[in-house]
């Protein structure tokens, strides 16, 4: 049986030349060289930031750390963050623990982000590695079971749970009640109040909320 070859791109102003070697150990791994607007690396429809902890303290001082992961926020890719090194990289920089930490927990919650975490190039070479394997066996998966991603249903649970009381369950709830998130915005009390868990009140703090 063939093995299946795993494709990277990554971008052709990326400096880890220890990474990039250590992939070309593996056989079943293409690397591809190009120029990519946003990530470093790219496997299949993932974008990967691959920051050293330098540049992320640099960045996060500088003020250019939260636009860069706004503008690969909104990418349509996935989009995830690598932080690489060790603490004594940065000994001696001015910058305190709680706010590397702090800007962590932002980009991970507020952005919706995975983080991964590596030492070295070495350990990064692995790491990108696994992911592409991993990401290479569920879109396999996908094609041989018919299941399609649920990125687009996740952003539409994502944003009913912005609304008034509502949480996991209940934006489920609701989308599989109105089909779409437009015609739940759209929707009278009268009609928010036949989903399951939608009383008087929420269904009136949701109109408030959609109309004021």
């Amino acid at each position: 049986m063939n093995k299946m070859l795993i494709e990277i791109a990554y971008d052709d102003r990326e400096h880890a030349e220890i990474l990039l070697e250590q992939l070309t150990l593996h056989t079943d791994v293409h690397l591809i060289r190009k120029r990519l607007m946003l990530g470093d690396y790219q496997i299949n429809n993932w974008l990967i930031e691959r920051k050293t902890l330098p540049d992320l303290a640099l960045s996060l001082c500088n003020g250019r750390l939260f636009s860069q992961i706004y503008r690969l926020s909104e990418s349509s890719c996935n989009t995830a963050l690598l932080i690489e090194g060790t603490t004594r990289d940065i000994a001696s920089y001015d910058i305190t623990r709680e706010s590397l930490i702090g800007a962590i927990c932002s980009i991970s919650l507020s952005f919706n982000m995975p983080i991964l975490r590596s030492l070295s190039q070495t350990e990064s070479a692995k790491i990108l590695y696994f992911c592409a394997t991993q990401l290479y066996s569920r879109e396999a998966g996908l094609k041989l079971d018919g299941r399609k991603p649920k990125r687009k249903k996740n952003r539409q649970l994502f944003i009913l749970q912005s609304l008034p009381q509502i949480g996991p369950k209940l934006a489920k709830r609701l989308l599989s009640h109105f089909n779409n998130i437009e015609a739940v915005f759209t929707a009278t009390e009268e009609e928010l109040i036949n989903v399951e868990g939608i009383g008087r009140d929420k269904a009136r703090k949701i109109r408030e909320i959609l109309t004021q």
